[in-house]
């Protein structure tokens, strides 16, 4: 599953402090907070393949905004050195002014089976 396949990924970036879809209420910056965006069934004349193409959305969170850079440049490298396909897509930042957190997002497409 693309999701474990991500936690293994990120989790070491962030003293394991990487969470699926939504941010533990208690976690303190930095982490990384994963989702799925869209997940498509490649088909062929034959049917469905195995192939799925994921598009994820990444959001590192940190205090200040060369932190949260940092751990955007490393989920840029592991992301590179990932055990399955992808692509970077695009890449965002922003200010969470409600947590007084920096924040980069950043969208990829993965290709998996």
């Amino acid at each position: 599953m693309i999701q474990e396949q991500l936690q293994a990924v990120l989790a070491p970036l962030v003293a394991g402090r990487s969470y699926p879809n939504l941010a533990a209420q208690d976690a303190v910056a930095p982490y990384i907070v994963y989702q799925r965006v869209v997940s498509v069934t490649n088909n062929n004349l034959l049917g469905p393949s195995d192939l799925q193409n994921t598009r994820v959305q990444i959001d590192a969170y940190g205090k200040t905004y060369a932190s949260v850079q940092q751990i955007a440049a490393s989920v840029r490298l592991a992301m590179q050195g990932a055990a399955f396909t992808n692509v970077q897509l695009s890449e965002q930042d922003f200010y969470e002014i409600d947590v007084r957190l920096h924040r980069v997002s950043l969208d990829y497409s993965i290709w998996s089976t």
